[in-house]
């Protein structure tokens, strides 16, 4: 992928972990849309640690699964851990397959990241065959928000909001999905913003949610630097409270695009 923005730190174990949990956690409300059929050609855009790439090719054991990613440090990581999954080096805006190669594009948490959201969508689209479909999934970091407030949260969220803007990336990248889309000129395109809540009803879905930021805020060092430590520890702490506060709660919504050529 051509990112700029990228704010998650480097590869090391605990990033991969990070991922790789991430993957299973994003899979669960994400593939369900996808109609993976044997024989497809499948590119999982952004594979990164191959976590989403050998996720896909469990759902579907006969569609030819193909990684690529800009990050040569995670491609390592991909090949070490999912040596079953074909993965490449490349560029988002000049991806090395021919026109219509591919059936099915995914794409998982990439489009925040990269300075030209519109020149990837064109490239995907032109490596889409007739009939195929691309499905991307997106952040709004506007819709973050815990009950009650937790002060250190949300000024962590303020410094990683802000430090992914000025490496070049949209942490509200979602609300314009409509537009990045459209200027890629695919021919219909379908949006989904599910509303995500952890709360006291679903136990095991709030504890997922809440590993989910607090494992992001861990990795948060080295973009925000170390002065900021005390802080995303707080924040961390404020998080894996939340279950046992009365009424507590925690919302998200992700955009999810799927995209016809």
């Amino acid at each position: 992928m051509s990112q700029s923005g990228y704010v998650h730190g480097g590869t090391d174990a605990r990033e991969v972990a990070r991922l790789e949990k991430q993957a299973d956690f994003t899979a669960s409300f994400t593939f369900s849309t996808l109609d993976l059929q044997p024989g497809q050609r499948v590119l999982d855009l952004a594979t990164g640690v191959g976590a989403m790439g050998s996720r896909l090719q469990r759902l579907c054991d006969g569609a030819l699964v193909v990684g690529v990613d800009l990050a040569a440090g995670q491609l390592a990581a991909a090949r070490a851990n999912h040596p079953r999954l074909p993965v490449l080096r490349g560029d988002a805006t000049r991806l090395p397959f021919a026109d219509a190669t591919f059936a099915r594009v995914h794409c998982s948490w990439l489009l925040e990241h990269v300075p030209a959201p519109a020149a990837v969508l064109r490239e995907v689209r032109r490596v889409l065959a007739p009939g195929g479909f691309c499905q991307f999934i997106e952040v709004d970091n506007t819709t973050f928000a815990t009950s009650p407030p937790c002060p250190a949260v949300t000024e962590v969220m303020r410094r990683l909001n802000d430090a992914q803007v000025r490496g070049g990336g949209d942490p509200f990248v979602g609300q314009r999905l409509e537009q990045f889309f459209d200027s890629a000129g695919f021919a219909r395109v379908e949006f989904d913003r599910p509303p995500m809540l952890g709360s006291s009803g679903e136990p095991a879905f709030f504890q997922a949610f809440i590993d989910e930021f607090a494992e992001i805020f861990e990795g948060l060092d080295e973009s925000l630097g170390v002065e900021a430590l005390p802080l995303i520890q707080a924040a961390i702490s404020e998080l894996r409270a939340l279950p046992s506060t009365t009424g507590s709660s925690l919302h998200y919504t992700p955009v999810i695009a799927r995209a016809w050529r």
